[in-house]
């Protein structure tokens, strides 16, 4: 738990600012919320289409910092190639330690993911324990994988409702396989509701809860003779005809109790969609802020839909779910998914054929091996039900959504799969592990740790860098200039790269470093313009594509500023120019002969 803190905190402040998904949108609504103290109403506000217990979380604990948004900074240069920047945004000073106004707000309204994950990491120890009550090792082992999960670590450190919803997901999902009194099930109907207030998608496993409190008739069967204290002067047979009834109607019961609580506790919600938008999910407003799907969803579709879930759910990182880990880590994923699902295989093929072996008993306590082999019908609907339920949603709301391919959509069934993928590796452990089985866990627990801490600089410190500095043969190699604007920038030189027959775009490389220090983040604007002066073609940008703004920049660090000018319009241009101001729209900063552009060579054809 300490551990999943620590790396949550680190992974917090690891993700730049607005670099998660949705991230500034969200950081939008609860800056809304904070300072109108009412929610917003109307497709301008994207993310007013979830519920607001996030975001009112947020702006509880973000409001008395200024929740203003003049840190974001858009890139206009982001991509989704290797070699493009994967930034959304421009990363000034302004984010810069000791955080202030709206960079210290986000970070605040993060720790609640944080705190979120923490405790999913609990909540699934605890599904774990309610499940396979005799193997407390498979609990802590699957609680394990969800604390190191490099997309849970992303998601949990991002400002973002998904761990607020995974974790009140899981919390449901333990409470009602747990719920046997009526208070429980009151308990169960109120973490029902919540998940929803954090997240629609949690709604998916409502059945999934009361089917497991009604699944408990069967699996409990006659409660012991201490749960109902005798009547005066009643004949044992009719006490026991009355508690053999007993276990039919109260699961039934606690199930319509917890159901009706969810629904009570989430009607105003509704009750608001109706009255705004028409509709009690407030569907037109759902229509109205997402990237809508004009073209059918066929099997092209659903195989693109499954390959983004299975690399997602083990991590993808950056504002649009665009920058993946290096291969290694989704081979070792796929080879953890393949083994388990080979393993519950096994055990099924055993257990139909009445051969479970001796050393296969031997492999875990009894108790886990009945649970293992899913005798329980509430252990079976908690692990399969709660992910084929979200998955199924998640199928339903791509039919007219486009980018769902997202591992972080499934969350709310993190902890039922990560309980499955450990369930189905224990199935090859040797006979012998029990002796070990302290060793085994240190072994997972470092295992994970390790994935963890190298995703981290793989996702998330190695993409965001700042670019590598250009080598000092290349700089003398260009052509020179020695041009300073304002006394701040100076260019030092440029070159064109040869054309090709084949090329779209023709490169031209700025060199720019800093002369003195700048306080300041500067944008240059590269303008082409034809015989009468007119622009053209013009590219603003922060120098070197965004990614490491000039208020950043040390003393004499060159940095490459790269342009792919259009070769067709590059053909008509009569000339070309180069100018810098600061953001946003400030005034030209001259060059030492008070021109406010300097003029650039054409490349030979």
């Amino acid at each position: 738990m300490l551990v999943r803190l620590l790396l949550g905190v680190v992974y917090s402040i690891a993700i730049p600012l607005g670099e998660a998904p949705d991230e500034a949108d969200h950081f939008a609504y609860a800056a809304y919320i904070a300072n109108e103290h009412r929610l917003p109403e109307g497709a301008w506000m994207t993310q007013a289409k979830h519920p607001p217990l996030y975001h009112a979380l947020a702006a509880l604990m973000a409001g008395w910092a200024s929740m203003d948004t003049g840190f974001l900074r858009s890139n206009p240069d982001v991509g989704f190639t290797p070699d493009a920047a994967p930034n959304f945004f421009i990363h000034t000073t302004l984010e810069s330690w000791p955080w202030r106004d709206g960079p210290l707000a986000m970070h605040l309204a993060r720790l609640i993911s944080v705190l979120a994950g923490v405790g999913l990491v609990a909540a699934t120890y605890a599904l774990g324990r309610a499940i396979w009550p005799g193997w407390p090792a498979g609990a802590l082992a699957a609680a394990t994988f969800v604390a190191f999960l490099p997309e849970s670590l992303f998601v949990g450190g991002a400002m973002s409702n998904d761990m607020l919803a995974a974790f009140l997901a899981t919390t449901a999902l333990w409470s009602g396989l747990r719920s046997r009194r009526f208070w429980q099930a009151i308990l169960t109907g109120i973490l029902m509701g919540l998940g929803l207030w954090a997240k629609v998608s949690v709604a998916a496993l409502w059945p999934v809860v009361c089917l497991t409190m009604i699944a408990r008739g069967w699996d409990d069967g006659p409660p012991a003779t201490g749960d109902r204290r005798p009547m005066r002067n009643e004949k044992p047979e009719t006490r026991n005809q009355k508690r053999s009834a007993r276990p039919w109607q109260r699961p039934w019961t606690l199930a319509i109790v917890a159901g009706g609580v969810a629904l009570l506790v989430t009607a105003p919600w509704f009750l608001r969609n109706r009255q705004f938008y028409g509709d009690w999910m407030g569907w037109p407003l759902v229509m109205a802020t997402i990237d809508r799907r004009t073209g059918p969803f066929g099997l092209v579709e659903l195989v693109w839909l499954l390959r983004g879930l299975f690399l997602g759910f083990w991590g993808k990182f950056g504002g649009a779910g665009h920058v993946s880990l290096p291969w290694p880590f989704y081979a070792l994923w796929a080879a953890l998914v393949g083994a388990s699902a080979l393993g519950w295989l096994r055990r099924a093929w055993e257990w139909t054929k009445g051969q479970i072996s001796k050393s296969a008993s031997q492999q875990i306590s009894k108790s886990a091996n009945q649970h293992l082999s899913i005798v329980n019908r509430q252990s079976a609907i908690v692990l399969l039900g709660a992910p084929l339920m979200t998955f199924a949603w998640l199928i339903t709301y791509s039919y007219v959504a486009l980018g769902t391919d997202q591992g972080r959509l499934l969350f709310p069934a993190v902890a039922p799969v990560a309980l499955l993928l450990v369930g189905g590796l224990a199935q090859w452990l040797p006979a012998t592990w029990g002796k070990h089985e302290a060793r085994w866990l240190a072994g997972w627990i470092g295992f994970m740790g390790a994935i963890a801490v190298l995703a981290l600089v793989a996702g998330l410190w190695l993409p965001y860098a700042p670019p590598a500095a250009p080598d000092a043969a290349e700089v003398a190699a260009a052509s020179p200039l020695g041009e300073g604007f304002g006394e701040q920038i100076e260019l030092a030189g440029y070159r064109w790269d040869a054309a090709q027959s084949d090329d779209k775009s023709r490169r031209l490389i700025l060199y720019w470093y800093a002369s003195r220090p700048i306080d300041a983040d500067l944008r240059t604007s590269l303008r082409l313009l034809n015989e009468r002066g007119e622009a053209v073609w013009e590219w603003k940008r922060s120098p070197g594509a965004g990614r490491f703004s000039t208020d950043r920049w040390p003393l004499g660090r060159v940095v490459a500023d790269i342009y792919a000018v259009p070769a067709d319009i590059l053909g008509r241009a009569a000339s070309a120019e180069i100018g810098v101001r600061p953001f946003p729209e400030g005034p030209w900063l001259p060059l030492d002969d008070g021109a406010m552009s300097l003029a650039l060579p054409k490349p030979s054809p």
